[in-house]
């Protein structure tokens, strides 16, 4: 048997900034953005503690298309968000950002999404079809990080909160999630989830 791969999980809070046009359909600001804000601070700091080499580590982000690597470079160079900030600076250490998912699944997510912003119908359609097209899209990334990530090696896949790919990996991945992670989110998410519960905002934070 080979040796065990690692892929360091990283649940995703996303920012306005990544979502772009789709911005509306997380959360309002305020106390959201402040938790985000925290979080990735968090975040960073972590990758920053672990006082490693990242050269030749391949990195992993949802909503990063399986596309040319001019393309996948121009994506991750452009969105100024903490997410991708930390992205950048890890291609910097010598990391490889790995274009992640389907574009037609993604164009699919997109569209339903943005249909759903607006008409109830659209939104009927979107919330039948949502838990398979999840499914869909964590099957592909497993697909990708398993072709893409040798034996014994290191891989970091950035994923947001409603994903599950860790249940779509090979046996012999090794997954750990940052602590920061661990400590912050589950009251960040119930804090939403109340939200919503309360008749706020709708998100998947997909």
């Amino acid at each position: 048997m080979g040796k065990k791969r690692s892929l360091i999980y990283v649940p995703v809070l996303h920012s306005p900034e990544d979502m772009g046009s789709l911005a509306s359909s997380l959360p309002p600001p305020g106390d959201y953005g402040v938790q985000v804000a925290r979080y990735w601070d968090r975040v960073e700091a972590e990758f920053h503690a672990m006082g490693r080499a990242w050269n030749g580590v391949r990195v992993y982000q949802d909503g990063l298309p399986d596309a040319r690597q001019d393309i996948v470079a121009r994506v991750v160079a452009d969105v100024d968000s903490p997410n991708y900030r930390l992205l950048r600076w890890l291609a910097s250490q010598g990391a490889d950002v790995v274009g992640t998912e389907d574009p037609v699944l993604l164009q699919e997510e997109y569209e339903l999404l943005k249909a759903s912003m607006a008409d109830e119908a659209a939104r009927r359609v979107y919330a039948a079809r949502a838990a398979e097209l999840l499914q869909e899209r964590d099957h592909y990334i497993a697909a990708r990080i398993d072709a893409t990530l040798a034996a014994g090696a290191t891989g970091v896949l950035f994923v947001g909160l409603q994903h599950n790919v860790a249940s779509e990996l090979p046996a012999d991945f090794d997954v750990s999630i940052l602590r920061c992670a661990r400590e912050l989110l589950p009251a960040i998410t119930a804090g939403l989830a109340a939200q919503r519960a309360a008749g706020g905002h709708s998100s998947d934070m997909s």
